[in-house]
């Protein structure tokens, strides 16, 4: 007879993406290609092209560059787990969401983007107790864990015209998802029995853009292509010599879904704008999922003219929120992923060259409908401009001083 005892959820602490409770149902984690402006916006900017944008979720919004520039980011913070029996757990995050390289030369753009795409990452630690026929009680632990992440690169084009701006990219996914099981007995005259399964993937893909300003207002779109990652199995096991790999190479381990975006920013004033940005991912088409997905994001963002008016009236602000489906259920009904954002900029020195901060509350499930629910606080700390091959002026060429005139 197995009596549960205690549950502790323990998360595999600096992954190189996200954590989530939810992590053995799917991968809740996702990175939608904004950038750290982006980031406070409510994840808005598939359409902002009044700024110098990095959003690479949209290749076309590469056109807002004017100079080499490139742009990273790093994120840290804390997340909480909790369950219905008032479980709780606390651990730290950290992600590396994305570096980007932009060239320009003249009307054309050519860019390098790395970033993640989807994650899940948790370990759950479960103490339980088992009686035997002889009636003896055995404590023991059981281990679960599973680490999955999948990353893109990207080689982008784009073409800035007076009729609409065009990119596109073409994409290389790759990634791995680990999972991992464990029985730990406390009694040395029992057998710990463990096995751990690796896939492994990756394949090449396809993403388009385009934008187009209209005096206040700007418009943007981006679809990605569906997209089969093929890989191999390795399934290792506690007991040797069964440690067997499969040599898969054209198994299909994971799919990119069809994706749809688009967005709106509107410049209402000199100083003010808001933007609002949609998408749409296909999973019903994939033999990963069964449910399409959406998020919904909206943010405001205040940008003073540079050198005007007192010190914290030259700082940008920005706030906003959005909403997300998840793609697969718990107790059979929907999660939701919600999400509030703040975000600032603090000028340099050099032009265009800022250090970007971004916040964001969110909140993922509810432990009355689903059992389980988590939510994190997270900051955001990137960098864009510097334009590393842009050499400084050098004002000490050779001047003809000229000569007095003799009297």
């Amino acid at each position: 007879m197995r009596n549960k005892i205690i549950i502790v959820l323990l998360v595999l602490s600096g992954s190189l993406f996200g954590n989530s409770i939810f992590s053995f149902y799917g991968l809740p984690n996702q990175f939608c290609g904004n950038d750290v402006y982006g980031l406070g916006m409510g994840e808005t900017g598939c359409a902002d092209l009044f700024r110098m944008n990095q959003n690479i979720s949209n290749p076309s919004a590469m056109t807002t560059s004017n100079k080499v520039i490139y742009s990273t980011a790093a994120s840290m913070g804390y997340m909480w787990y909790y369950d219905d029996l008032d479980n709780t757990f606390r651990d730290d995050g950290l992600a590396l969401p994305y570096f980007t390289v932009v060239v320009p030369i003249k009307s054309h753009r050519f860019g390098f983007n790395f970033n993640m795409v989807y994650s899940g990452n948790l370990e759950n630690e479960e103490l339980s107790e088992w009686t035997n026929s002889t009636g003896d009680t055995l404590e023991y632990n059981e281990i679960n864990r599973v680490s999955s992440n999948v990353y893109k690169a990207d080689l982008s084009y784009a073409i800035k015209n007076p009729y609409f701006n065009l990119g596109v990219s073409f994409n290389y996914y790759f990634g791995h998802k680990i999972r991992y099981w464990k029985l730990d007995f406390d009694d040395t005259d029992y057998t710990d029995t463990k096995y751990e399964i690796e896939k492994t993937f990756k394949n090449p893909g396809f993403s388009a853009g385009i934008s187009k300003k209209i005096g206040n207002i700007s418009l943007g779109a981006a679809y990605t292509m569906f997209t089969e990652l093929k890989g191999e199995s390795t399934y290792k096991y506690g007991h040797s010599p069964y440690v067997d790999t499969l040599g898969l190479a054209d198994d299909i381990l994971y799919e990119i879904p069809n994706k749809f975006a688009g967005g709106i920013t509107w410049k209402f004033t000199e100083k003010y704008k808001v933007s609002f940005d949609g998408q749409y991912e296909m999973w019903e088409d994939t033999d990963i999922y069964n449910e399409n997905t959406y998020k919904f994001g909206l943010g405001f963002a205040y940008d003073p003219l540079s050198g005007y008016g007192k010190w914290f009236e030259r700082i940008p602000l920005r706030f906003g929120g959005y909403v997300r489906k998840l793609p697969f259920r718990k107790n059979e009904e929907d999660i939701m992923e919600k999400a509030v954002t703040l975000g600032l900029s603090i000028p340099l020195k050099s032009p265009n060259t800022k250090i970007e901060f971004a916040a964001k509350y969110l909140t993922r499930g509810d432990k009355d409908i689903h059992g389980i629910g988590d939510r994190s606080f997270m900051i955001t700390i990137g960098i864009s401009g510097f334009d590393v091959f842009k050499k400084k002026h050098k004002k000490n060429d050779h001047r003809d001083i000229p000569k007095a005139d003799r009297r």
